[in-house]
C-alpha cells in the first residue's frame, strides 16, 4: 500500500522489541551512512512518531547515482525504509526499497490509522483490511493498494483460490478476449478436452466483470476445473481497482506432479465458486450492515469429479 509491503502478526511486545533491536543492529553492522556513490549502511534510526504505537523507523542503504538527459546530468538518490510498530498484541511492519527519505512520513501517516483486530473479528468501520488489523478511514492520500490473497481448503489439497487487486485498472486485453485467443490457437484435440460451463460478462454487486468457468479433462484422464472472473477497474481510482478471482481444482499438491482428479464434485465446485465470488463488493464508506450467518454449501463434498 502506497508503495510499502505490509506484514502483520500476533506478537508479545517484549518479543517485538527484541526482534526490532536485532534488525537495527544487523543494519548498523554494515556501517553508517557515508558520502560518495554505492550503498550505505544506516542513514537514520528513530522512535516511531505515531500516536498509540510503539516502534522504530529505520532508513538505510542510501544509493546514489545519476542519469544523463541530453547534456544535462540528473542526480538520483534512494533509500530503503522499514517502519516496525506494535499495538495491543499485534506487530506490523511497512517496508520499501528505492524510496525517498520523505516517504517515511507517508509510512508513519498510514500507521497512525492502524487498528488491531482479532483473527475472526469483522471490522465495524470502513478501511483497508489486512491480517490482524485494519487501516481505518480516512486514510492519507495514496495511489497504490495491492493485495494478493491465497486460499486453501483443509482436506482438499488439490483446491486453490487466489484473489488479486491492483490499482490503476488494466489496459491490456480482457479475460474473454484472452481466452478467445487461446481457443483460436488450440488444436481440435485440445478443444475436445475443455468444456465451458459458463462464459460471458458477469456483474457482481455493481462491479462489471467477465467470467470463464471450464471443466478440463487432462491427458492422464483426470478431471479438474479452472474458474476465472476479472473486473478491469478504472485507471487512477483506488475504489475501482482491477480485480481477479481464480479457482482451480485437480492440481497436484506435489510440485511438478501430474494433475489429479478434483476432490470436489462439479455441483460443489460451482456452489463454492458462486458463494465466494458473490461476496465481492465495493468498499463502502459507511458502516457495514449486520451480516447474516453463512449457511453451509448444500452440495456434497468428496469423491471424484463428476464430468
Amino acid at each position: 500500500m502506497s508503495g510499502f509491503a505490509i506484514d502483520a502478526a500476533e506478537e508479545r511486545e517484549a518479543d517485538f522489541r527484541k526482534r526490532v533491536s536485532g534488525r537495527e543492529a544487523e543494519i548498523l553492522a554494515r556501517g553508517a551512512d557515508r558520502d560518495g556513490g554505492g550503498e550505505s549502511g544506516m542513514v537514520e534510526a528513530r522512535d516511531l512518531s505515531a500516536p498509540g504505537l510503539t516502534g522504530r523507523s529505520l532508513i538505510y542503504g542510501r544509493s546514489r547515482g545519476y542519469m544523463m538527459n541530453g547534456d544535462r546530468r540528473i542526480e538520483m538518490e534512494s533509500v530503503s525504509i522499514e517502519v516496525h510498530a506494535h499495538k495491543g498484541s499485534v506487530s506490523i511492519s511497512l517496508s520499501g526499497s528505492s524510496k525517498q527519505v520523505s516517504d517515511l512520513g507517508n509510512a508513519e501517516a498510514l500507521l497512525a490509522r492502524f487498528q488491531p483486530r482479532g483473527a475472526e473479528e469483522v471490522p465495524t468501520e470502513p478501511g483497508f483490511c489486512l491480517s490482524r488489523g485494519i487501516f481505518a478511514e480516512p486514510l492519507p492520500e495514496h495511489r497504490i493498494e495491492h493485495v494478493t490473497l491465497h486460499i486453501g481448503i483443509p482436506g482438499h489439497p488439490d483446491v486453490g483460490l487466489a484473489f488479486d487487486t491492483m490499482p490503476a485498472g488494466r489496459t491490456d486485453r480482457s479475460l474473454l478476449a484472452r481466452v478467445a485467443d487461446v481457443d483460436a490457437a488450440a488444436t481440435p484435440h485440445e478443444m475436445l478436452l475443455v468444456t465451458k460451463l459458463r462464459s460471458g460478462k458477469r456483474s457482481i454487486h455493481g462491479i462489471d466483470g467477465e467470467e470463464v468457468l471450464e471443466r478440463v479433462r487432462e491427458l492422464n484422464f483426470t478431471t479438474g476445473y479452472s474458474f476465472m472472473w476479472e473486473a478491469r477497474g478504472v485507471e487512477g481510482d483506488n475504489a475501482q481497482p482491477f480485480l481477479s478471482l481464480n479457482m482451480e481444482t485437480g492440481t497436484n499438491p506435489r510440485p511438478g506432479g501430474e494433475p489429479v482428479d478434483s476432490s470436489l464434485h462439479e455441483a460443489t465446485v460451482l456452489a463454492l465458486w458462486d458463494r465466494i465470488s458473490s461476496s465481492i463488493r465495493p468498499r463502502s464508506a459507511a458502516e457495514p450492515a449486520d451480516r447474516a450467518r453463512v449457511q453451509p454449501i448444500a452440495a456434497g463434498v468428496g469423491g471424484g469429479a463428476q464430468p
